[in-house]
């Protein structure tokens, strides 16, 4: 034990502090149930989430090593901290209203070491103020940056196999050697690797590194080392499929083959560490029994505890009557589709289809305007029938298709439509989208939530809907096809909006 205040907790002032932490702890939980199971379903079915479960009780276990230096002496409840987690508390509402999962978890995650904050008041919290944050792991985010790396490993792993001179081609995600193909799948992208570094990382600079730019320098090493040897980890397989005739690394072994890499990248950041780590251990200091002051009263800690539920109450009959919104069903007649007569024609085969989760109607046909054959797909998704702007919802299968590249063009009704060249073995399509909300057209997925948030919130919202349109081009003729399929959206878009009339 290293030497500093030590603090009697057998005073009589502990127990009402633990009793209100236990009370504020069972609302937090109350209060922000959807946020807190939802968050768990995520840590519990992706592989890239596990870490989360653990970092809760790795928190309390944090806070438990700092039990003999945190002195209720210092027990002064901030209350201008509220107004943060009334910060946390409307993100809440937002989240909610809008169905985003990842605003319901960054505010139940945010609101907890800001209570905790409210409630010890600054210099506690201070004494604790990595456990507090580290909380902020439990959070699932980050496969918004799969994309990202997929491009960052595709573009590192063929500047290795530049250096061996094998033939290659790459299109896209897609990497091509004279004995076959590999795809820079999601799998592919390290995005495990990456967040399980980033904590591991954190967690190893606070309980072994005591010098700040230490810290720091091996936070930046835990950012960049993971993505380095994801790339070399891919272009091991790349290479030993190449040396193999495609006998090895190119089926499940290759995902075996990556679970050994990772516990081998893990290791060599521990040693990494361990060569940066200060080796002179900390000069003991004499240490001296503290008894808890009168400051810390039962009045002052009953009255944060009060103020603090009282708070989370009202709020949670704010988010009680959102949610009571969202389950009211509308009458589906009242809000039909008016759906083109051709999309009922089923005599397409499509080997581009989006991928929607329950919608409430859907629609694909095929049509021929200017010389182009033209795959259209529209959506719908009335009041209280499902949720059109999600993740979970995808233009097109994953699986199947990648994407080449993006660019953007404006017509008269709309500007900066998204035009997406996505490719797979066998062909390469244009694609172009859009969003109707309530009426009102939107090229940007981040416009659209927020305005059907808004819309939702002050009791207006309708409906939501999507049109999405591709055709297949080549290489050869992409530029024509380019400015032909701009003109065509430019001239078709306000005739399919008018089907969410």
């Amino acid at each position: 034990m290293k030497g500093g205040l030590l603090v009697n907790r057998e005073q009589p002032q502990f127990k009402p502090v633990i009793l209100s932490l236990f009370a504020i702890l069972a609302c937090w939980v109350f209060v922000f149930w959807q946020g807190l199971t939802t968050a768990i379903d995520i840590w519990l079915i992706s592989e890239i989430f596990n870490h989360c479960l653990f970092v809760l009780p790795g928190t309390a276990y944090l806070i438990y090593l700092k039990k003999d230096q945190l002195d209720l002496n210092q027990l002064k409840p901030n209350y201008f901290v509220l107004s943060l987690c009334l910060g946390s508390l409307l993100l809440y509402a937002i989240g909610l209203a809008g169905d985003v999962q990842l605003f319901m978890h960054v505010a139940t995650f945010t609101f907890l070491p800001l209570v905790l904050w409210a409630y010890l008041g600054n210099q506690l919290a201070l004494q604790i103020l990595f456990p507090l944050i580290f909380i902020l792991f439990c959070i699932p985010v980050g496969e918004e940056l799969i994309p990202t790396l997929q491009e960052i490993t595709a573009d590192l792993s063929m500047v290795m196999l530049n250096w061996t001179g094998i033939p290659i081609y790459r299109s896209g995600l897609y990497i091509e050697i004279p004995q076959g193909r590999f795809l820079v799948a999601e799998a592919c992208s390290g995005i495990s690797f990456f967040i399980a570094s980033i904590v591991i990382g954190s967690l190893y600079s606070y309980l072994n590194l005591r010098s700040n730019t230490r810290r720091i320098g091996f936070m930046l090493i835990s950012i960049v080392f993971p993505v380095i040897a994801n790339a070399i980890r891919v272009f091991g397989i790349i290479l030993t499929g190449y040396l193999s005739n495609m006998e090895h690394a190119v089926g499940a072994d290759h995902l075996i083959y990556g679970w050994i890499f990772f516990s081998l990248v893990i290791v060599c950041l521990l040693a990494i560490g361990e060569l940066i780590r200060e080796k002179l251990p900390a000069k003991e200091s004499p240490q001296t029994l503290v008894e808890p002051s009168p400051i810390a009263t039962k009045k002052i800690d009953y009255k944060a505890t009060i103020i603090i539920i009282l708070v989370m109450s009202l709020f949670w009959t704010w988010f009680k009557s959102i949610s009571l919104q969202l389950n009211e069903l509308t009458q589906p007649s009242s809000f039909m589709l008016q759906i083109p007569a051709e999309s009922n024609r089923q005599t397409f085969r499509y080997n581009w289809q989006p991928e929607f989760r329950d919608p409430f109607q859907e629609s694909q046909f095929q049509s021929i305007i200017n010389g182009l054959r033209l795959d259209t797909y529209i959506v719908w998704y009335p009041k209280g029938h499902g949720e059109l702007v999600s993740s979970l919802n995808r233009l097109y299968s994953e699986k199947s298709w990648t994407l080449e590249q993006t660019r953007y063009f404006d017509t008269e009704g709309a500007q900066n439509i998204i035009l997406d060249t996505i490719v797979n073995p066998d062909s390469k399509r244009l694609l172009v989208h859009w969003y109707v909300i309530d009426g009102n057209v939107f090229t940007s997925k981040r416009d659209a939530k927020l305005f059907e948030i808004y819309r939702i919130l002050t009791g207006a919202y309708v409906g939501s809907g999507l049109v999405a349109m591709s055709f297949e081009t080549d290489s050869v003729s992409m530029l024509r096809d380019q400015a032909n399929f701009e003109e065509v959206v430019a001239e078709i878009m306000p005739q399919l909006n008018q089907y969410f009339k």
